[in-house]
């Protein structure tokens, strides 16, 4: 069995690196991307899900119907979630622990095949109480106890004293993920999760600095976009946040602005978010990471073709990656004149339009009927 699943390893890093090198290659078209995607990618990730759940099946001797009985869905000998990827998170999260795989498999399953954030320890009141059960169940060998139906009662004991101790001080404290997760993977399972209190109590300041990254990345772009059109204003109040509405939706700025550290929810919004400000694939997949997605995804049809429209924006828009590869990576290269900066901003600030304009105008033709009609990266 060892030696079948690391054969399927190298395959799939194989397709995948392929399917990148095609989808990136401004040299084709995105119906070129759709026929090629067709006929090598088509139910790519389904196909890889199917196999994995069914090689867990023989390994482990646990049925579909146990799993369907564990995570309280009717008995089925080949289960929907077999059949397709699942729509959820708790759903990967309830097929994990019924087979008692590890955090970092699940986390896997949920950027791979669900497109979804990975598990993140400073949601106290879901994320953290999922990883704490998850880890619960992957060592334990011999009780039986269906820890997937623990969530909710966990939830509500941390609840109550997390809210009682977040309303009392608000705190801020920078505590890196990796250590805080692997701090959390030695906090003991007991019934009055009387552990799982006290690593609350003592991270609370932790919880309040969640998604500081991600954030941090996103006003980098702000300031530098902001600064030189202030730079080159003569007149009239300063840009602002506010002033780029029209290029970020509503939402985008009330998520920048507000005290509230989830944001959106879903991929696609964190995408569009990114481009409006003017985001190309290498940004997008750096700012798509740390809020705990997988980079964009050369074998879905969707992703594969942003890919590729991405690229050939970037190519015909060299100022703008100057402009980046200076104030947003850092690093050195030659003076930029100020008009040419300004252009580079404001190319940015138009990246999701063309985009979006590119995308339709490819779609009209009647060969790239599998994608979606409406460019799916604009409002939500």
């Amino acid at each position: 069995m060892g030696r079948i699943l690391r054969d399927q390893t190298i395959r799939e890093e194989i397709n995948t690196s392929r399917a990148h090198d095609f989808v990136s290659d401004t040299k084709h078209k995105p119906s070129d991307i759709q026929s090629n995607w067709w006929e090598m990618f088509y139910n790519y990730r389904t196909k890889r899900w199917k196999q994995e759940v069914k090689d867990l099946r023989d390994k482990t001797g646990i049925s579909f119907e146990e799993v369907c009985e564990y995570i309280g869905i009717p008995r089925d000998r080949l289960p929907g979630f077999y059949r397709r990827l699942p729509k959820t998170r708790r759903t990967y999260i309830g097929i994990g622990m019924a087979y008692k795989v590890s955090l970092k498999t699940i986390n896997r399953w949920l950027t791979k095949y669900g497109g979804k954030r990975k598990l993140y320890p400073k949601e106290a009141l879901t994320d953290l109480i999922w990883i704490y059960l998850i880890n619960s169940c992957h060592v334990d060998r011999y009780s039986d106890r269906n820890y997937f139906n623990c969530y909710e009662e966990c939830r509500d004991n941390i609840h109550k004293i997390y809210t009682e101790i977040n309303t009392q001080v608000f705190i801020e404290e920078e505590t890196d993920t990796v250590e805080m997760t692997d701090n959390l993977s030695r906090v003991a399972f007991d019934t009055d999760y009387r552990q799982l209190k006290l690593f609350v109590r003592s991270n609370i300041g932790a919880f309040n600095s969640a998604y500081s990254k991600p954030r941090a990345f996103l006003k980098l772009f702000i300031s530098n976009i902001l600064r030189v059109k202030n730079e080159h204003k003569t007149k009239g109040r300063p840009w602002t946040l506010n002033s780029l509405r029209g290029y970020l939706d509503d939402s985008m700025i009330n998520y920048i602005t507000a005290r509230n550290k989830e944001g959106p929810r879903s991929k696609k919004s964190h995408i569009a978010m990114g481009m409006a400000l003017g985001m190309t694939k290498d940004d997008l997949d750096t700012y798509l990471q740390l809020m705990g997605y997988a980079p964009l995804d050369p074998t879905h049809l969707e992703e594969g073709v942003l890919i590729n429209l991405l690229n050939r924006w970037d190519h015909q828009h060299p100022l703008q990656h100057r402009f980046k590869e200076k104030h947003i990576n850092g690093k050195r290269i030659f003076p930029m004149k100020p008009g040419e900066e300004l252009t580079a901003v404001n190319d940015m600030l138009r990246l999701r339009s063309d985009i979006k304009e590119m995308y339709e105008d490819f779609v009209t033709d009647a060969k790239l009927k599998h994608l979606p009609v409406k460019f799916p990266y604009m409002n939500d």
